[in-house]
């Protein structure tokens, strides 16, 4: 009787070990995620406060450009190509984009139209010119330039000859209704008419989303890489290559002035109508940046888009402040 009472003794005693163990390994690996859900979140909230700290250094870098030259161009510090730098347990990459080095699809909206208008309005025939030039085919160019229009206009009717409004978005699944009002981001360009995959794709480094319908193209920051938008502006008298050309021979230091721009050979053989249309959209400084800068702390990936403007060109104010996502689409990070 003594020998079955130690057994079941025996057995009691190991069930009880055998629910202590479990206990204790729940304890420890739920004490484990609780410290690594701390750690994220210390290297994130690290990751959140080093990216404001590259923003203020790009804002120092724009006001010291201000305050060097009276021209914004390639060879100052904010222009500097993408840069990586050390951080204690991370890096940090970012690089500043003069966002009057593209064209502001939101520049539309201060189009005029008048139903006995003959003439097509010069910012409609720059976007189909561009994306021509990029080997977009001359009808759904056209198309996609009327549509955007009418995309962020801020009446529903339409008033284009291939424009859509929200007629056309209604039986689309999802169904959707024109903005009517300015993008927030060149990615909204997307929701228009015809602006497929493929397009966008194209187009997507040569636009932009400002928040204002006011647009001067900065011939001294416009990269060589993308000299179609400048050919767009004076189609098409002057061609992508002549352009490149162009471009490729600016000086180091940019040009003093647009009628400097205008003098060069390349633009001789320009209408004087084109020319004197262009010259309205034509700078040699720029008023609104962004700063697009990813940081790193131990895993914990912080992404920051910072926009810039400078009303004075003395100071840059954040007007625009965007977290998250990703600035490539395949990882570099051998761990993932």
């Amino acid at each position: 009787m003594r020998a079955k009472q130690r057994g079941v003794a025996l057995i009691v005693i190991l069930l009880l070990l055998a629910v202590m163990v479990s206990i204790a390994a729940t304890m420890a690996e739920r004490l484990f995620s609780q410290f690594q859900r701390a750690t994220h979140q210390l290297n994130y909230q690290q990751a959140y406060w080093y990216s404001l700290g590259v923003e203020a250094l790009a804002k120092k870098g724009i006001e010291q450009s201000y305050q060097d030259s009276e021209t914004i161009n390639l060879s100052q510090p904010w222009a500097l190509k993408e840069q990586t730098y050390p951080l204690d347990y991370g890096q940090v990459r970012g690089k500043i984009r003069d966002m009057q080095a593209c064209f502001n699809l939101n520049a539309l909206a201060g189009v005029k139209l008048t139903p006995d208008s003959v003439k097509k309005p010069y910012l409609l025939t720059v976007l189909q010119a561009l994306l021509e030039g990029l080997e977009v085919e001359s009808y759904q160019a056209e198309v996609i330039a009327d549509s955007t229009l009418e995309f962020i206009d801020k009446d529903d009717s339409v008033r284009t000859a291939y424009g859509v409004e929200d007629s056309y978005y209604e039986s689309m699944i999802p169904a959707y209704m024109a903005a009517d009002t300015w993008l927030a981001d060149a990615s909204e360009w997307r929701a228009v008419q015809q602006v497929g995959g493929e397009t966008m794709n194209k187009a997507l480094p040569y636009v932009c989303a400002l928040p204002t319908d006011q647009w001067r193209l900065n011939v001294n920051t416009l990269p060589a890489e993308q000299a179609e938008l400048l050919a767009a502006m004076f189609s098409p008298t002057l061609s992508p290559e002549s352009a490149k050309t162009l471009l490729e021979g600016r000086p180091f230091d940019g040009w003093a002035s647009v009628d400097d721009f205008l003098a060069q050979s390349a633009l001789t053989g320009v209408d004087n109508a084109v020319r004197e249309e262009a010259k309205k959209y034509l700078s040699v400084d720029s008023h609104y940046f962004e700063l697009d800068a990813q940081v790193l702390v131990d895993t914990s990936r912080v992404r920051i888009r910072s926009l810039f403007y400078s009303n004075d060109k003395k100071t840059a104010t954040v007007i625009r402040r965007r977290f998250g996502g990703i600035s490539e689409r395949v990882s570099d990070r051998s761990t993932e």
